[in-house]
């Protein structure tokens, strides 16, 4: 049977399920679990490009912050080593919002046990940042203040 100029309901469906699946990867912006993720990731991996960009510091210029995330990760931290796992996350406010963590700090000791940390976010623009100087000074070496 010809079927010309016709399409099938589940070909519709699919190419519109692409559609939206592409809209939601290109414009939805990065929710607060992702920005902890991401600034962990950058912390542990001495990313300080990264950690300058999703840091909150108030006035202090972004120089600065990066000289400070240089010491804190090749100086301070050079040989520390954690794991993190993401917990949740919790929006206060339009622009308030924490990560609550779970950090092994000095996961090289065989006395290392979990221990609960939060990072403090701030919407600056439209990009939620790390609150560095509300991160507990016991999570990591050096933490920039």
């Amino acid at each position: 049977m010809n079927r010309s100029g016709r399409i099938s309901l589940v070909g519709l469906l699919g190419i519109i399920a692409v559609v939206a699946l592409v809209f939601l990867l290109l414009f939805v912006r990065e929710g607060l679990t992702a920005v902890g993720e991401k600034f962990m990731t950058a912390l542990a991996t001495g990313d300080t490009a990264t950690l300058t960009k999703m840091s909150y510091m108030g006035d202090t210029p972004a120089d600065q912050v990066q000289k400070e995330w240089q010491f804190a990760t090749q100086v301070a931290g050079k040989h520390y080593l954690f794991y993190w796992r993401v917990l949740g996350a919790t929006q206060a406010s339009q622009d308030r919002g924490s990560i609550r963590l779970q950090v092994i700090r000095n996961a090289a000791s065989p006395a290392a046990y979990e221990e609960n940390y939060a990072l403090p976010l701030v919407k600056v623009g439209d990009d939620w940042k790390v609150d560095v100087r509300g991160i507990s000074r016991e999570m990591y070496p050096g933490l920039p203040r």
